[in-house]
């Protein structure tokens, strides 16, 4: 059963790795992450001209005064690129090289960014082939602000978790009806400030686990743990995992979000 989709304690994520030691969405940047021991890496993925997935969260690639589509690239050509950066130079790795260097160590949220030429289907068939070649598909969560790439992912490789991510209020599902314009999915993922008791109340009846992004205030973190959010992504790993497991290393015992669900009518607290 993939590890996404049964109740456990709260995660930690590191968003793009750990971005303040390193270039966001590379290997040094998901080395310091894992050497923090985060439960999980979050990761943005883009498709090649060829349909390859690569790790780059912008949809264009600055080289000296113009901006070019990673779309247009191929990824051999991504391959031979140094790109500068405040951190340093950096290449950009392919979703293959993070599943070939961490495998089984590390949990994976792998966002799919796409823009109007992302093939669907190809992108999909990738992220799955890849998963299942490197034996991780049991530990992704493929995430996503396109409804109909996930609809399609589901379709593509339903062991996969998946969920929907979203910046401003959205109407839930209820529990096992489906909503035409809400995709099957495993999770949620709504930025920090929408998650509110409403919104939870919502997820629960639903059925679906809160993966809450972008939290870098502990104070924040303190609050979205305490009330029972599947995963925190988060731009300071180190501190977020301090924070959660108490400062002197006594574990914080956190219910995990399936005790947060209660039969319709029932209150959630």
């Amino acid at each position: 059963m993939n590890e996404w989709k049964g109740p456990h304690p709260l995660w930690i994520v590191g968003h793009r790795g750990a971005p303040h030691r390193a270039r966001e969405n590379t290997l040094a940047s998901f080395d310091w992450a894992e050497s923090f021991g985060v439960d999980a890496i979050e990761l943005d993925v883009r498709q090649t001209r060829e349909g390859e997935a690569v790790v780059f969260h912008d949809e264009d690639i600055a080289l000296g005064g113009q901006r070019v589509p990673v779309r247009h690239f191929t990824a051999r050509e991504i391959e031979r690129l140094t790109l500068a950066s405040e951190l340093g130079e950096y290449k950009i790795p392919k979703l293959e090289e993070v599943f070939h260097r961490y495998g089984g160590a590390l949990r994976y949220v792998v966002e799919v960014k796409t823009s109007a030429s992302t093939n669907h289907a190809l992108m999909a068939r990738r992220v799955s082939k890849l998963a299942e070649a490197y034996r991780v598909s049991d530990r992704c969560l493929v995430a996503s602000f396109d409804a109909e790439f996930l609809k399609r992912m589901r379709e593509t490789d339903p062991e996969i978790a998946t969920s929907f991510l979203f910046d401003r209020p959205v109407a839930l599902p209820e529990a096992g009806r489906a909503t035409p314009l809400f995709p099957p999915v495993d999770g949620i993922g709504p930025r920090h400030d929408l998650v509110s008791p409403a919104l939870l109340a919502q997820a629960a009846g639903a059925r679906l686990p809160v993966h809450v992004w972008t939290v870098d205030e502990m104070d924040e973190l303190s609050r979205l743990a305490a009330a029972g959010v599947s995963s925190i992504t988060t731009n300071a790993p180190d501190a977020a995992r301090k924070t959660r497991d108490g400062e002197n290393g006594g574990e914080k015992r956190l219910a995990p979000w399936s005790t947060l669900f209660r039969p319709v009518g029932d209150r959630v607290h």
